[in-house]
């Protein structure tokens, strides 16, 4: 199961709640939609409305403040197989983590370790094996290959541009 979005708590007194999305799929969140919600089970979506980077849900069943309370925090999740048909060919990120990091030479520079989100940019947390991390932003200037299949990821760090 990939987290899709974390339910930050509740708005208003009907059950509503407010939703931190952590998907690029756009209609990830829609009404009639079925998640599943960490420590709940399947959650469905009656309503949505509000922004798009905080959207306000009312869950089937989930209607006053208190109960809606009882879903503060927890996570909402996809089986992996449905996020990688919505990704169309895009890399999730937890295909990433784990990969071997090199330059175009052969260099190691570690491992993804993880993998946050800078603005509009996604970054790669590489760890070498001392430990010490390393971000590269997933820029075609410095990602230059992903082989997933292959486990490695070939970058050029930004500070080696001329």
């Amino acid at each position: 199961m990939l987290v899709v979005a974390q339910i930050r708590g509740p708005h208003g007194v009907r059950g509503e709640v407010r939703v931190e999305p952590r998907t690029d799929v756009a209609d990830r969140l829609r009404v009639g939609v079925t998640l599943d919600c960490e420590g709940v089970g399947p959650l469905t979506i009656m309503s949505l409305r509000g922004e798009r980077t905080s959207p306000i849900v009312l869950f089937q069943g989930y209607t006053t403040r208190p109960a809606a309370d009882g879903l503060r925090d927890r996570f909402l999740r996809v089986p992996i197989d449905e996020a990688r048909r919505a990704a169309k060919g895009a890399y999730l990120w937890a295909d990433l983590v784990g990969l071997a990091v090199r330059t175009p030479e052969g260099a190691s520079l570690g491992v993804v370790r993880d993998l946050i989100r800078a603005g509009e940019t996604d970054v790669l947390v590489v760890r070498d094996d001392s430990g010490a991390e390393v971000l590269l932003p997933m820029l075609a200037s410095v990602v230059r290959e992903i082989d997933v299949a292959g486990g490695a990821i070939i970058v050029v760090p930004q500070e080696e541009h001329r």
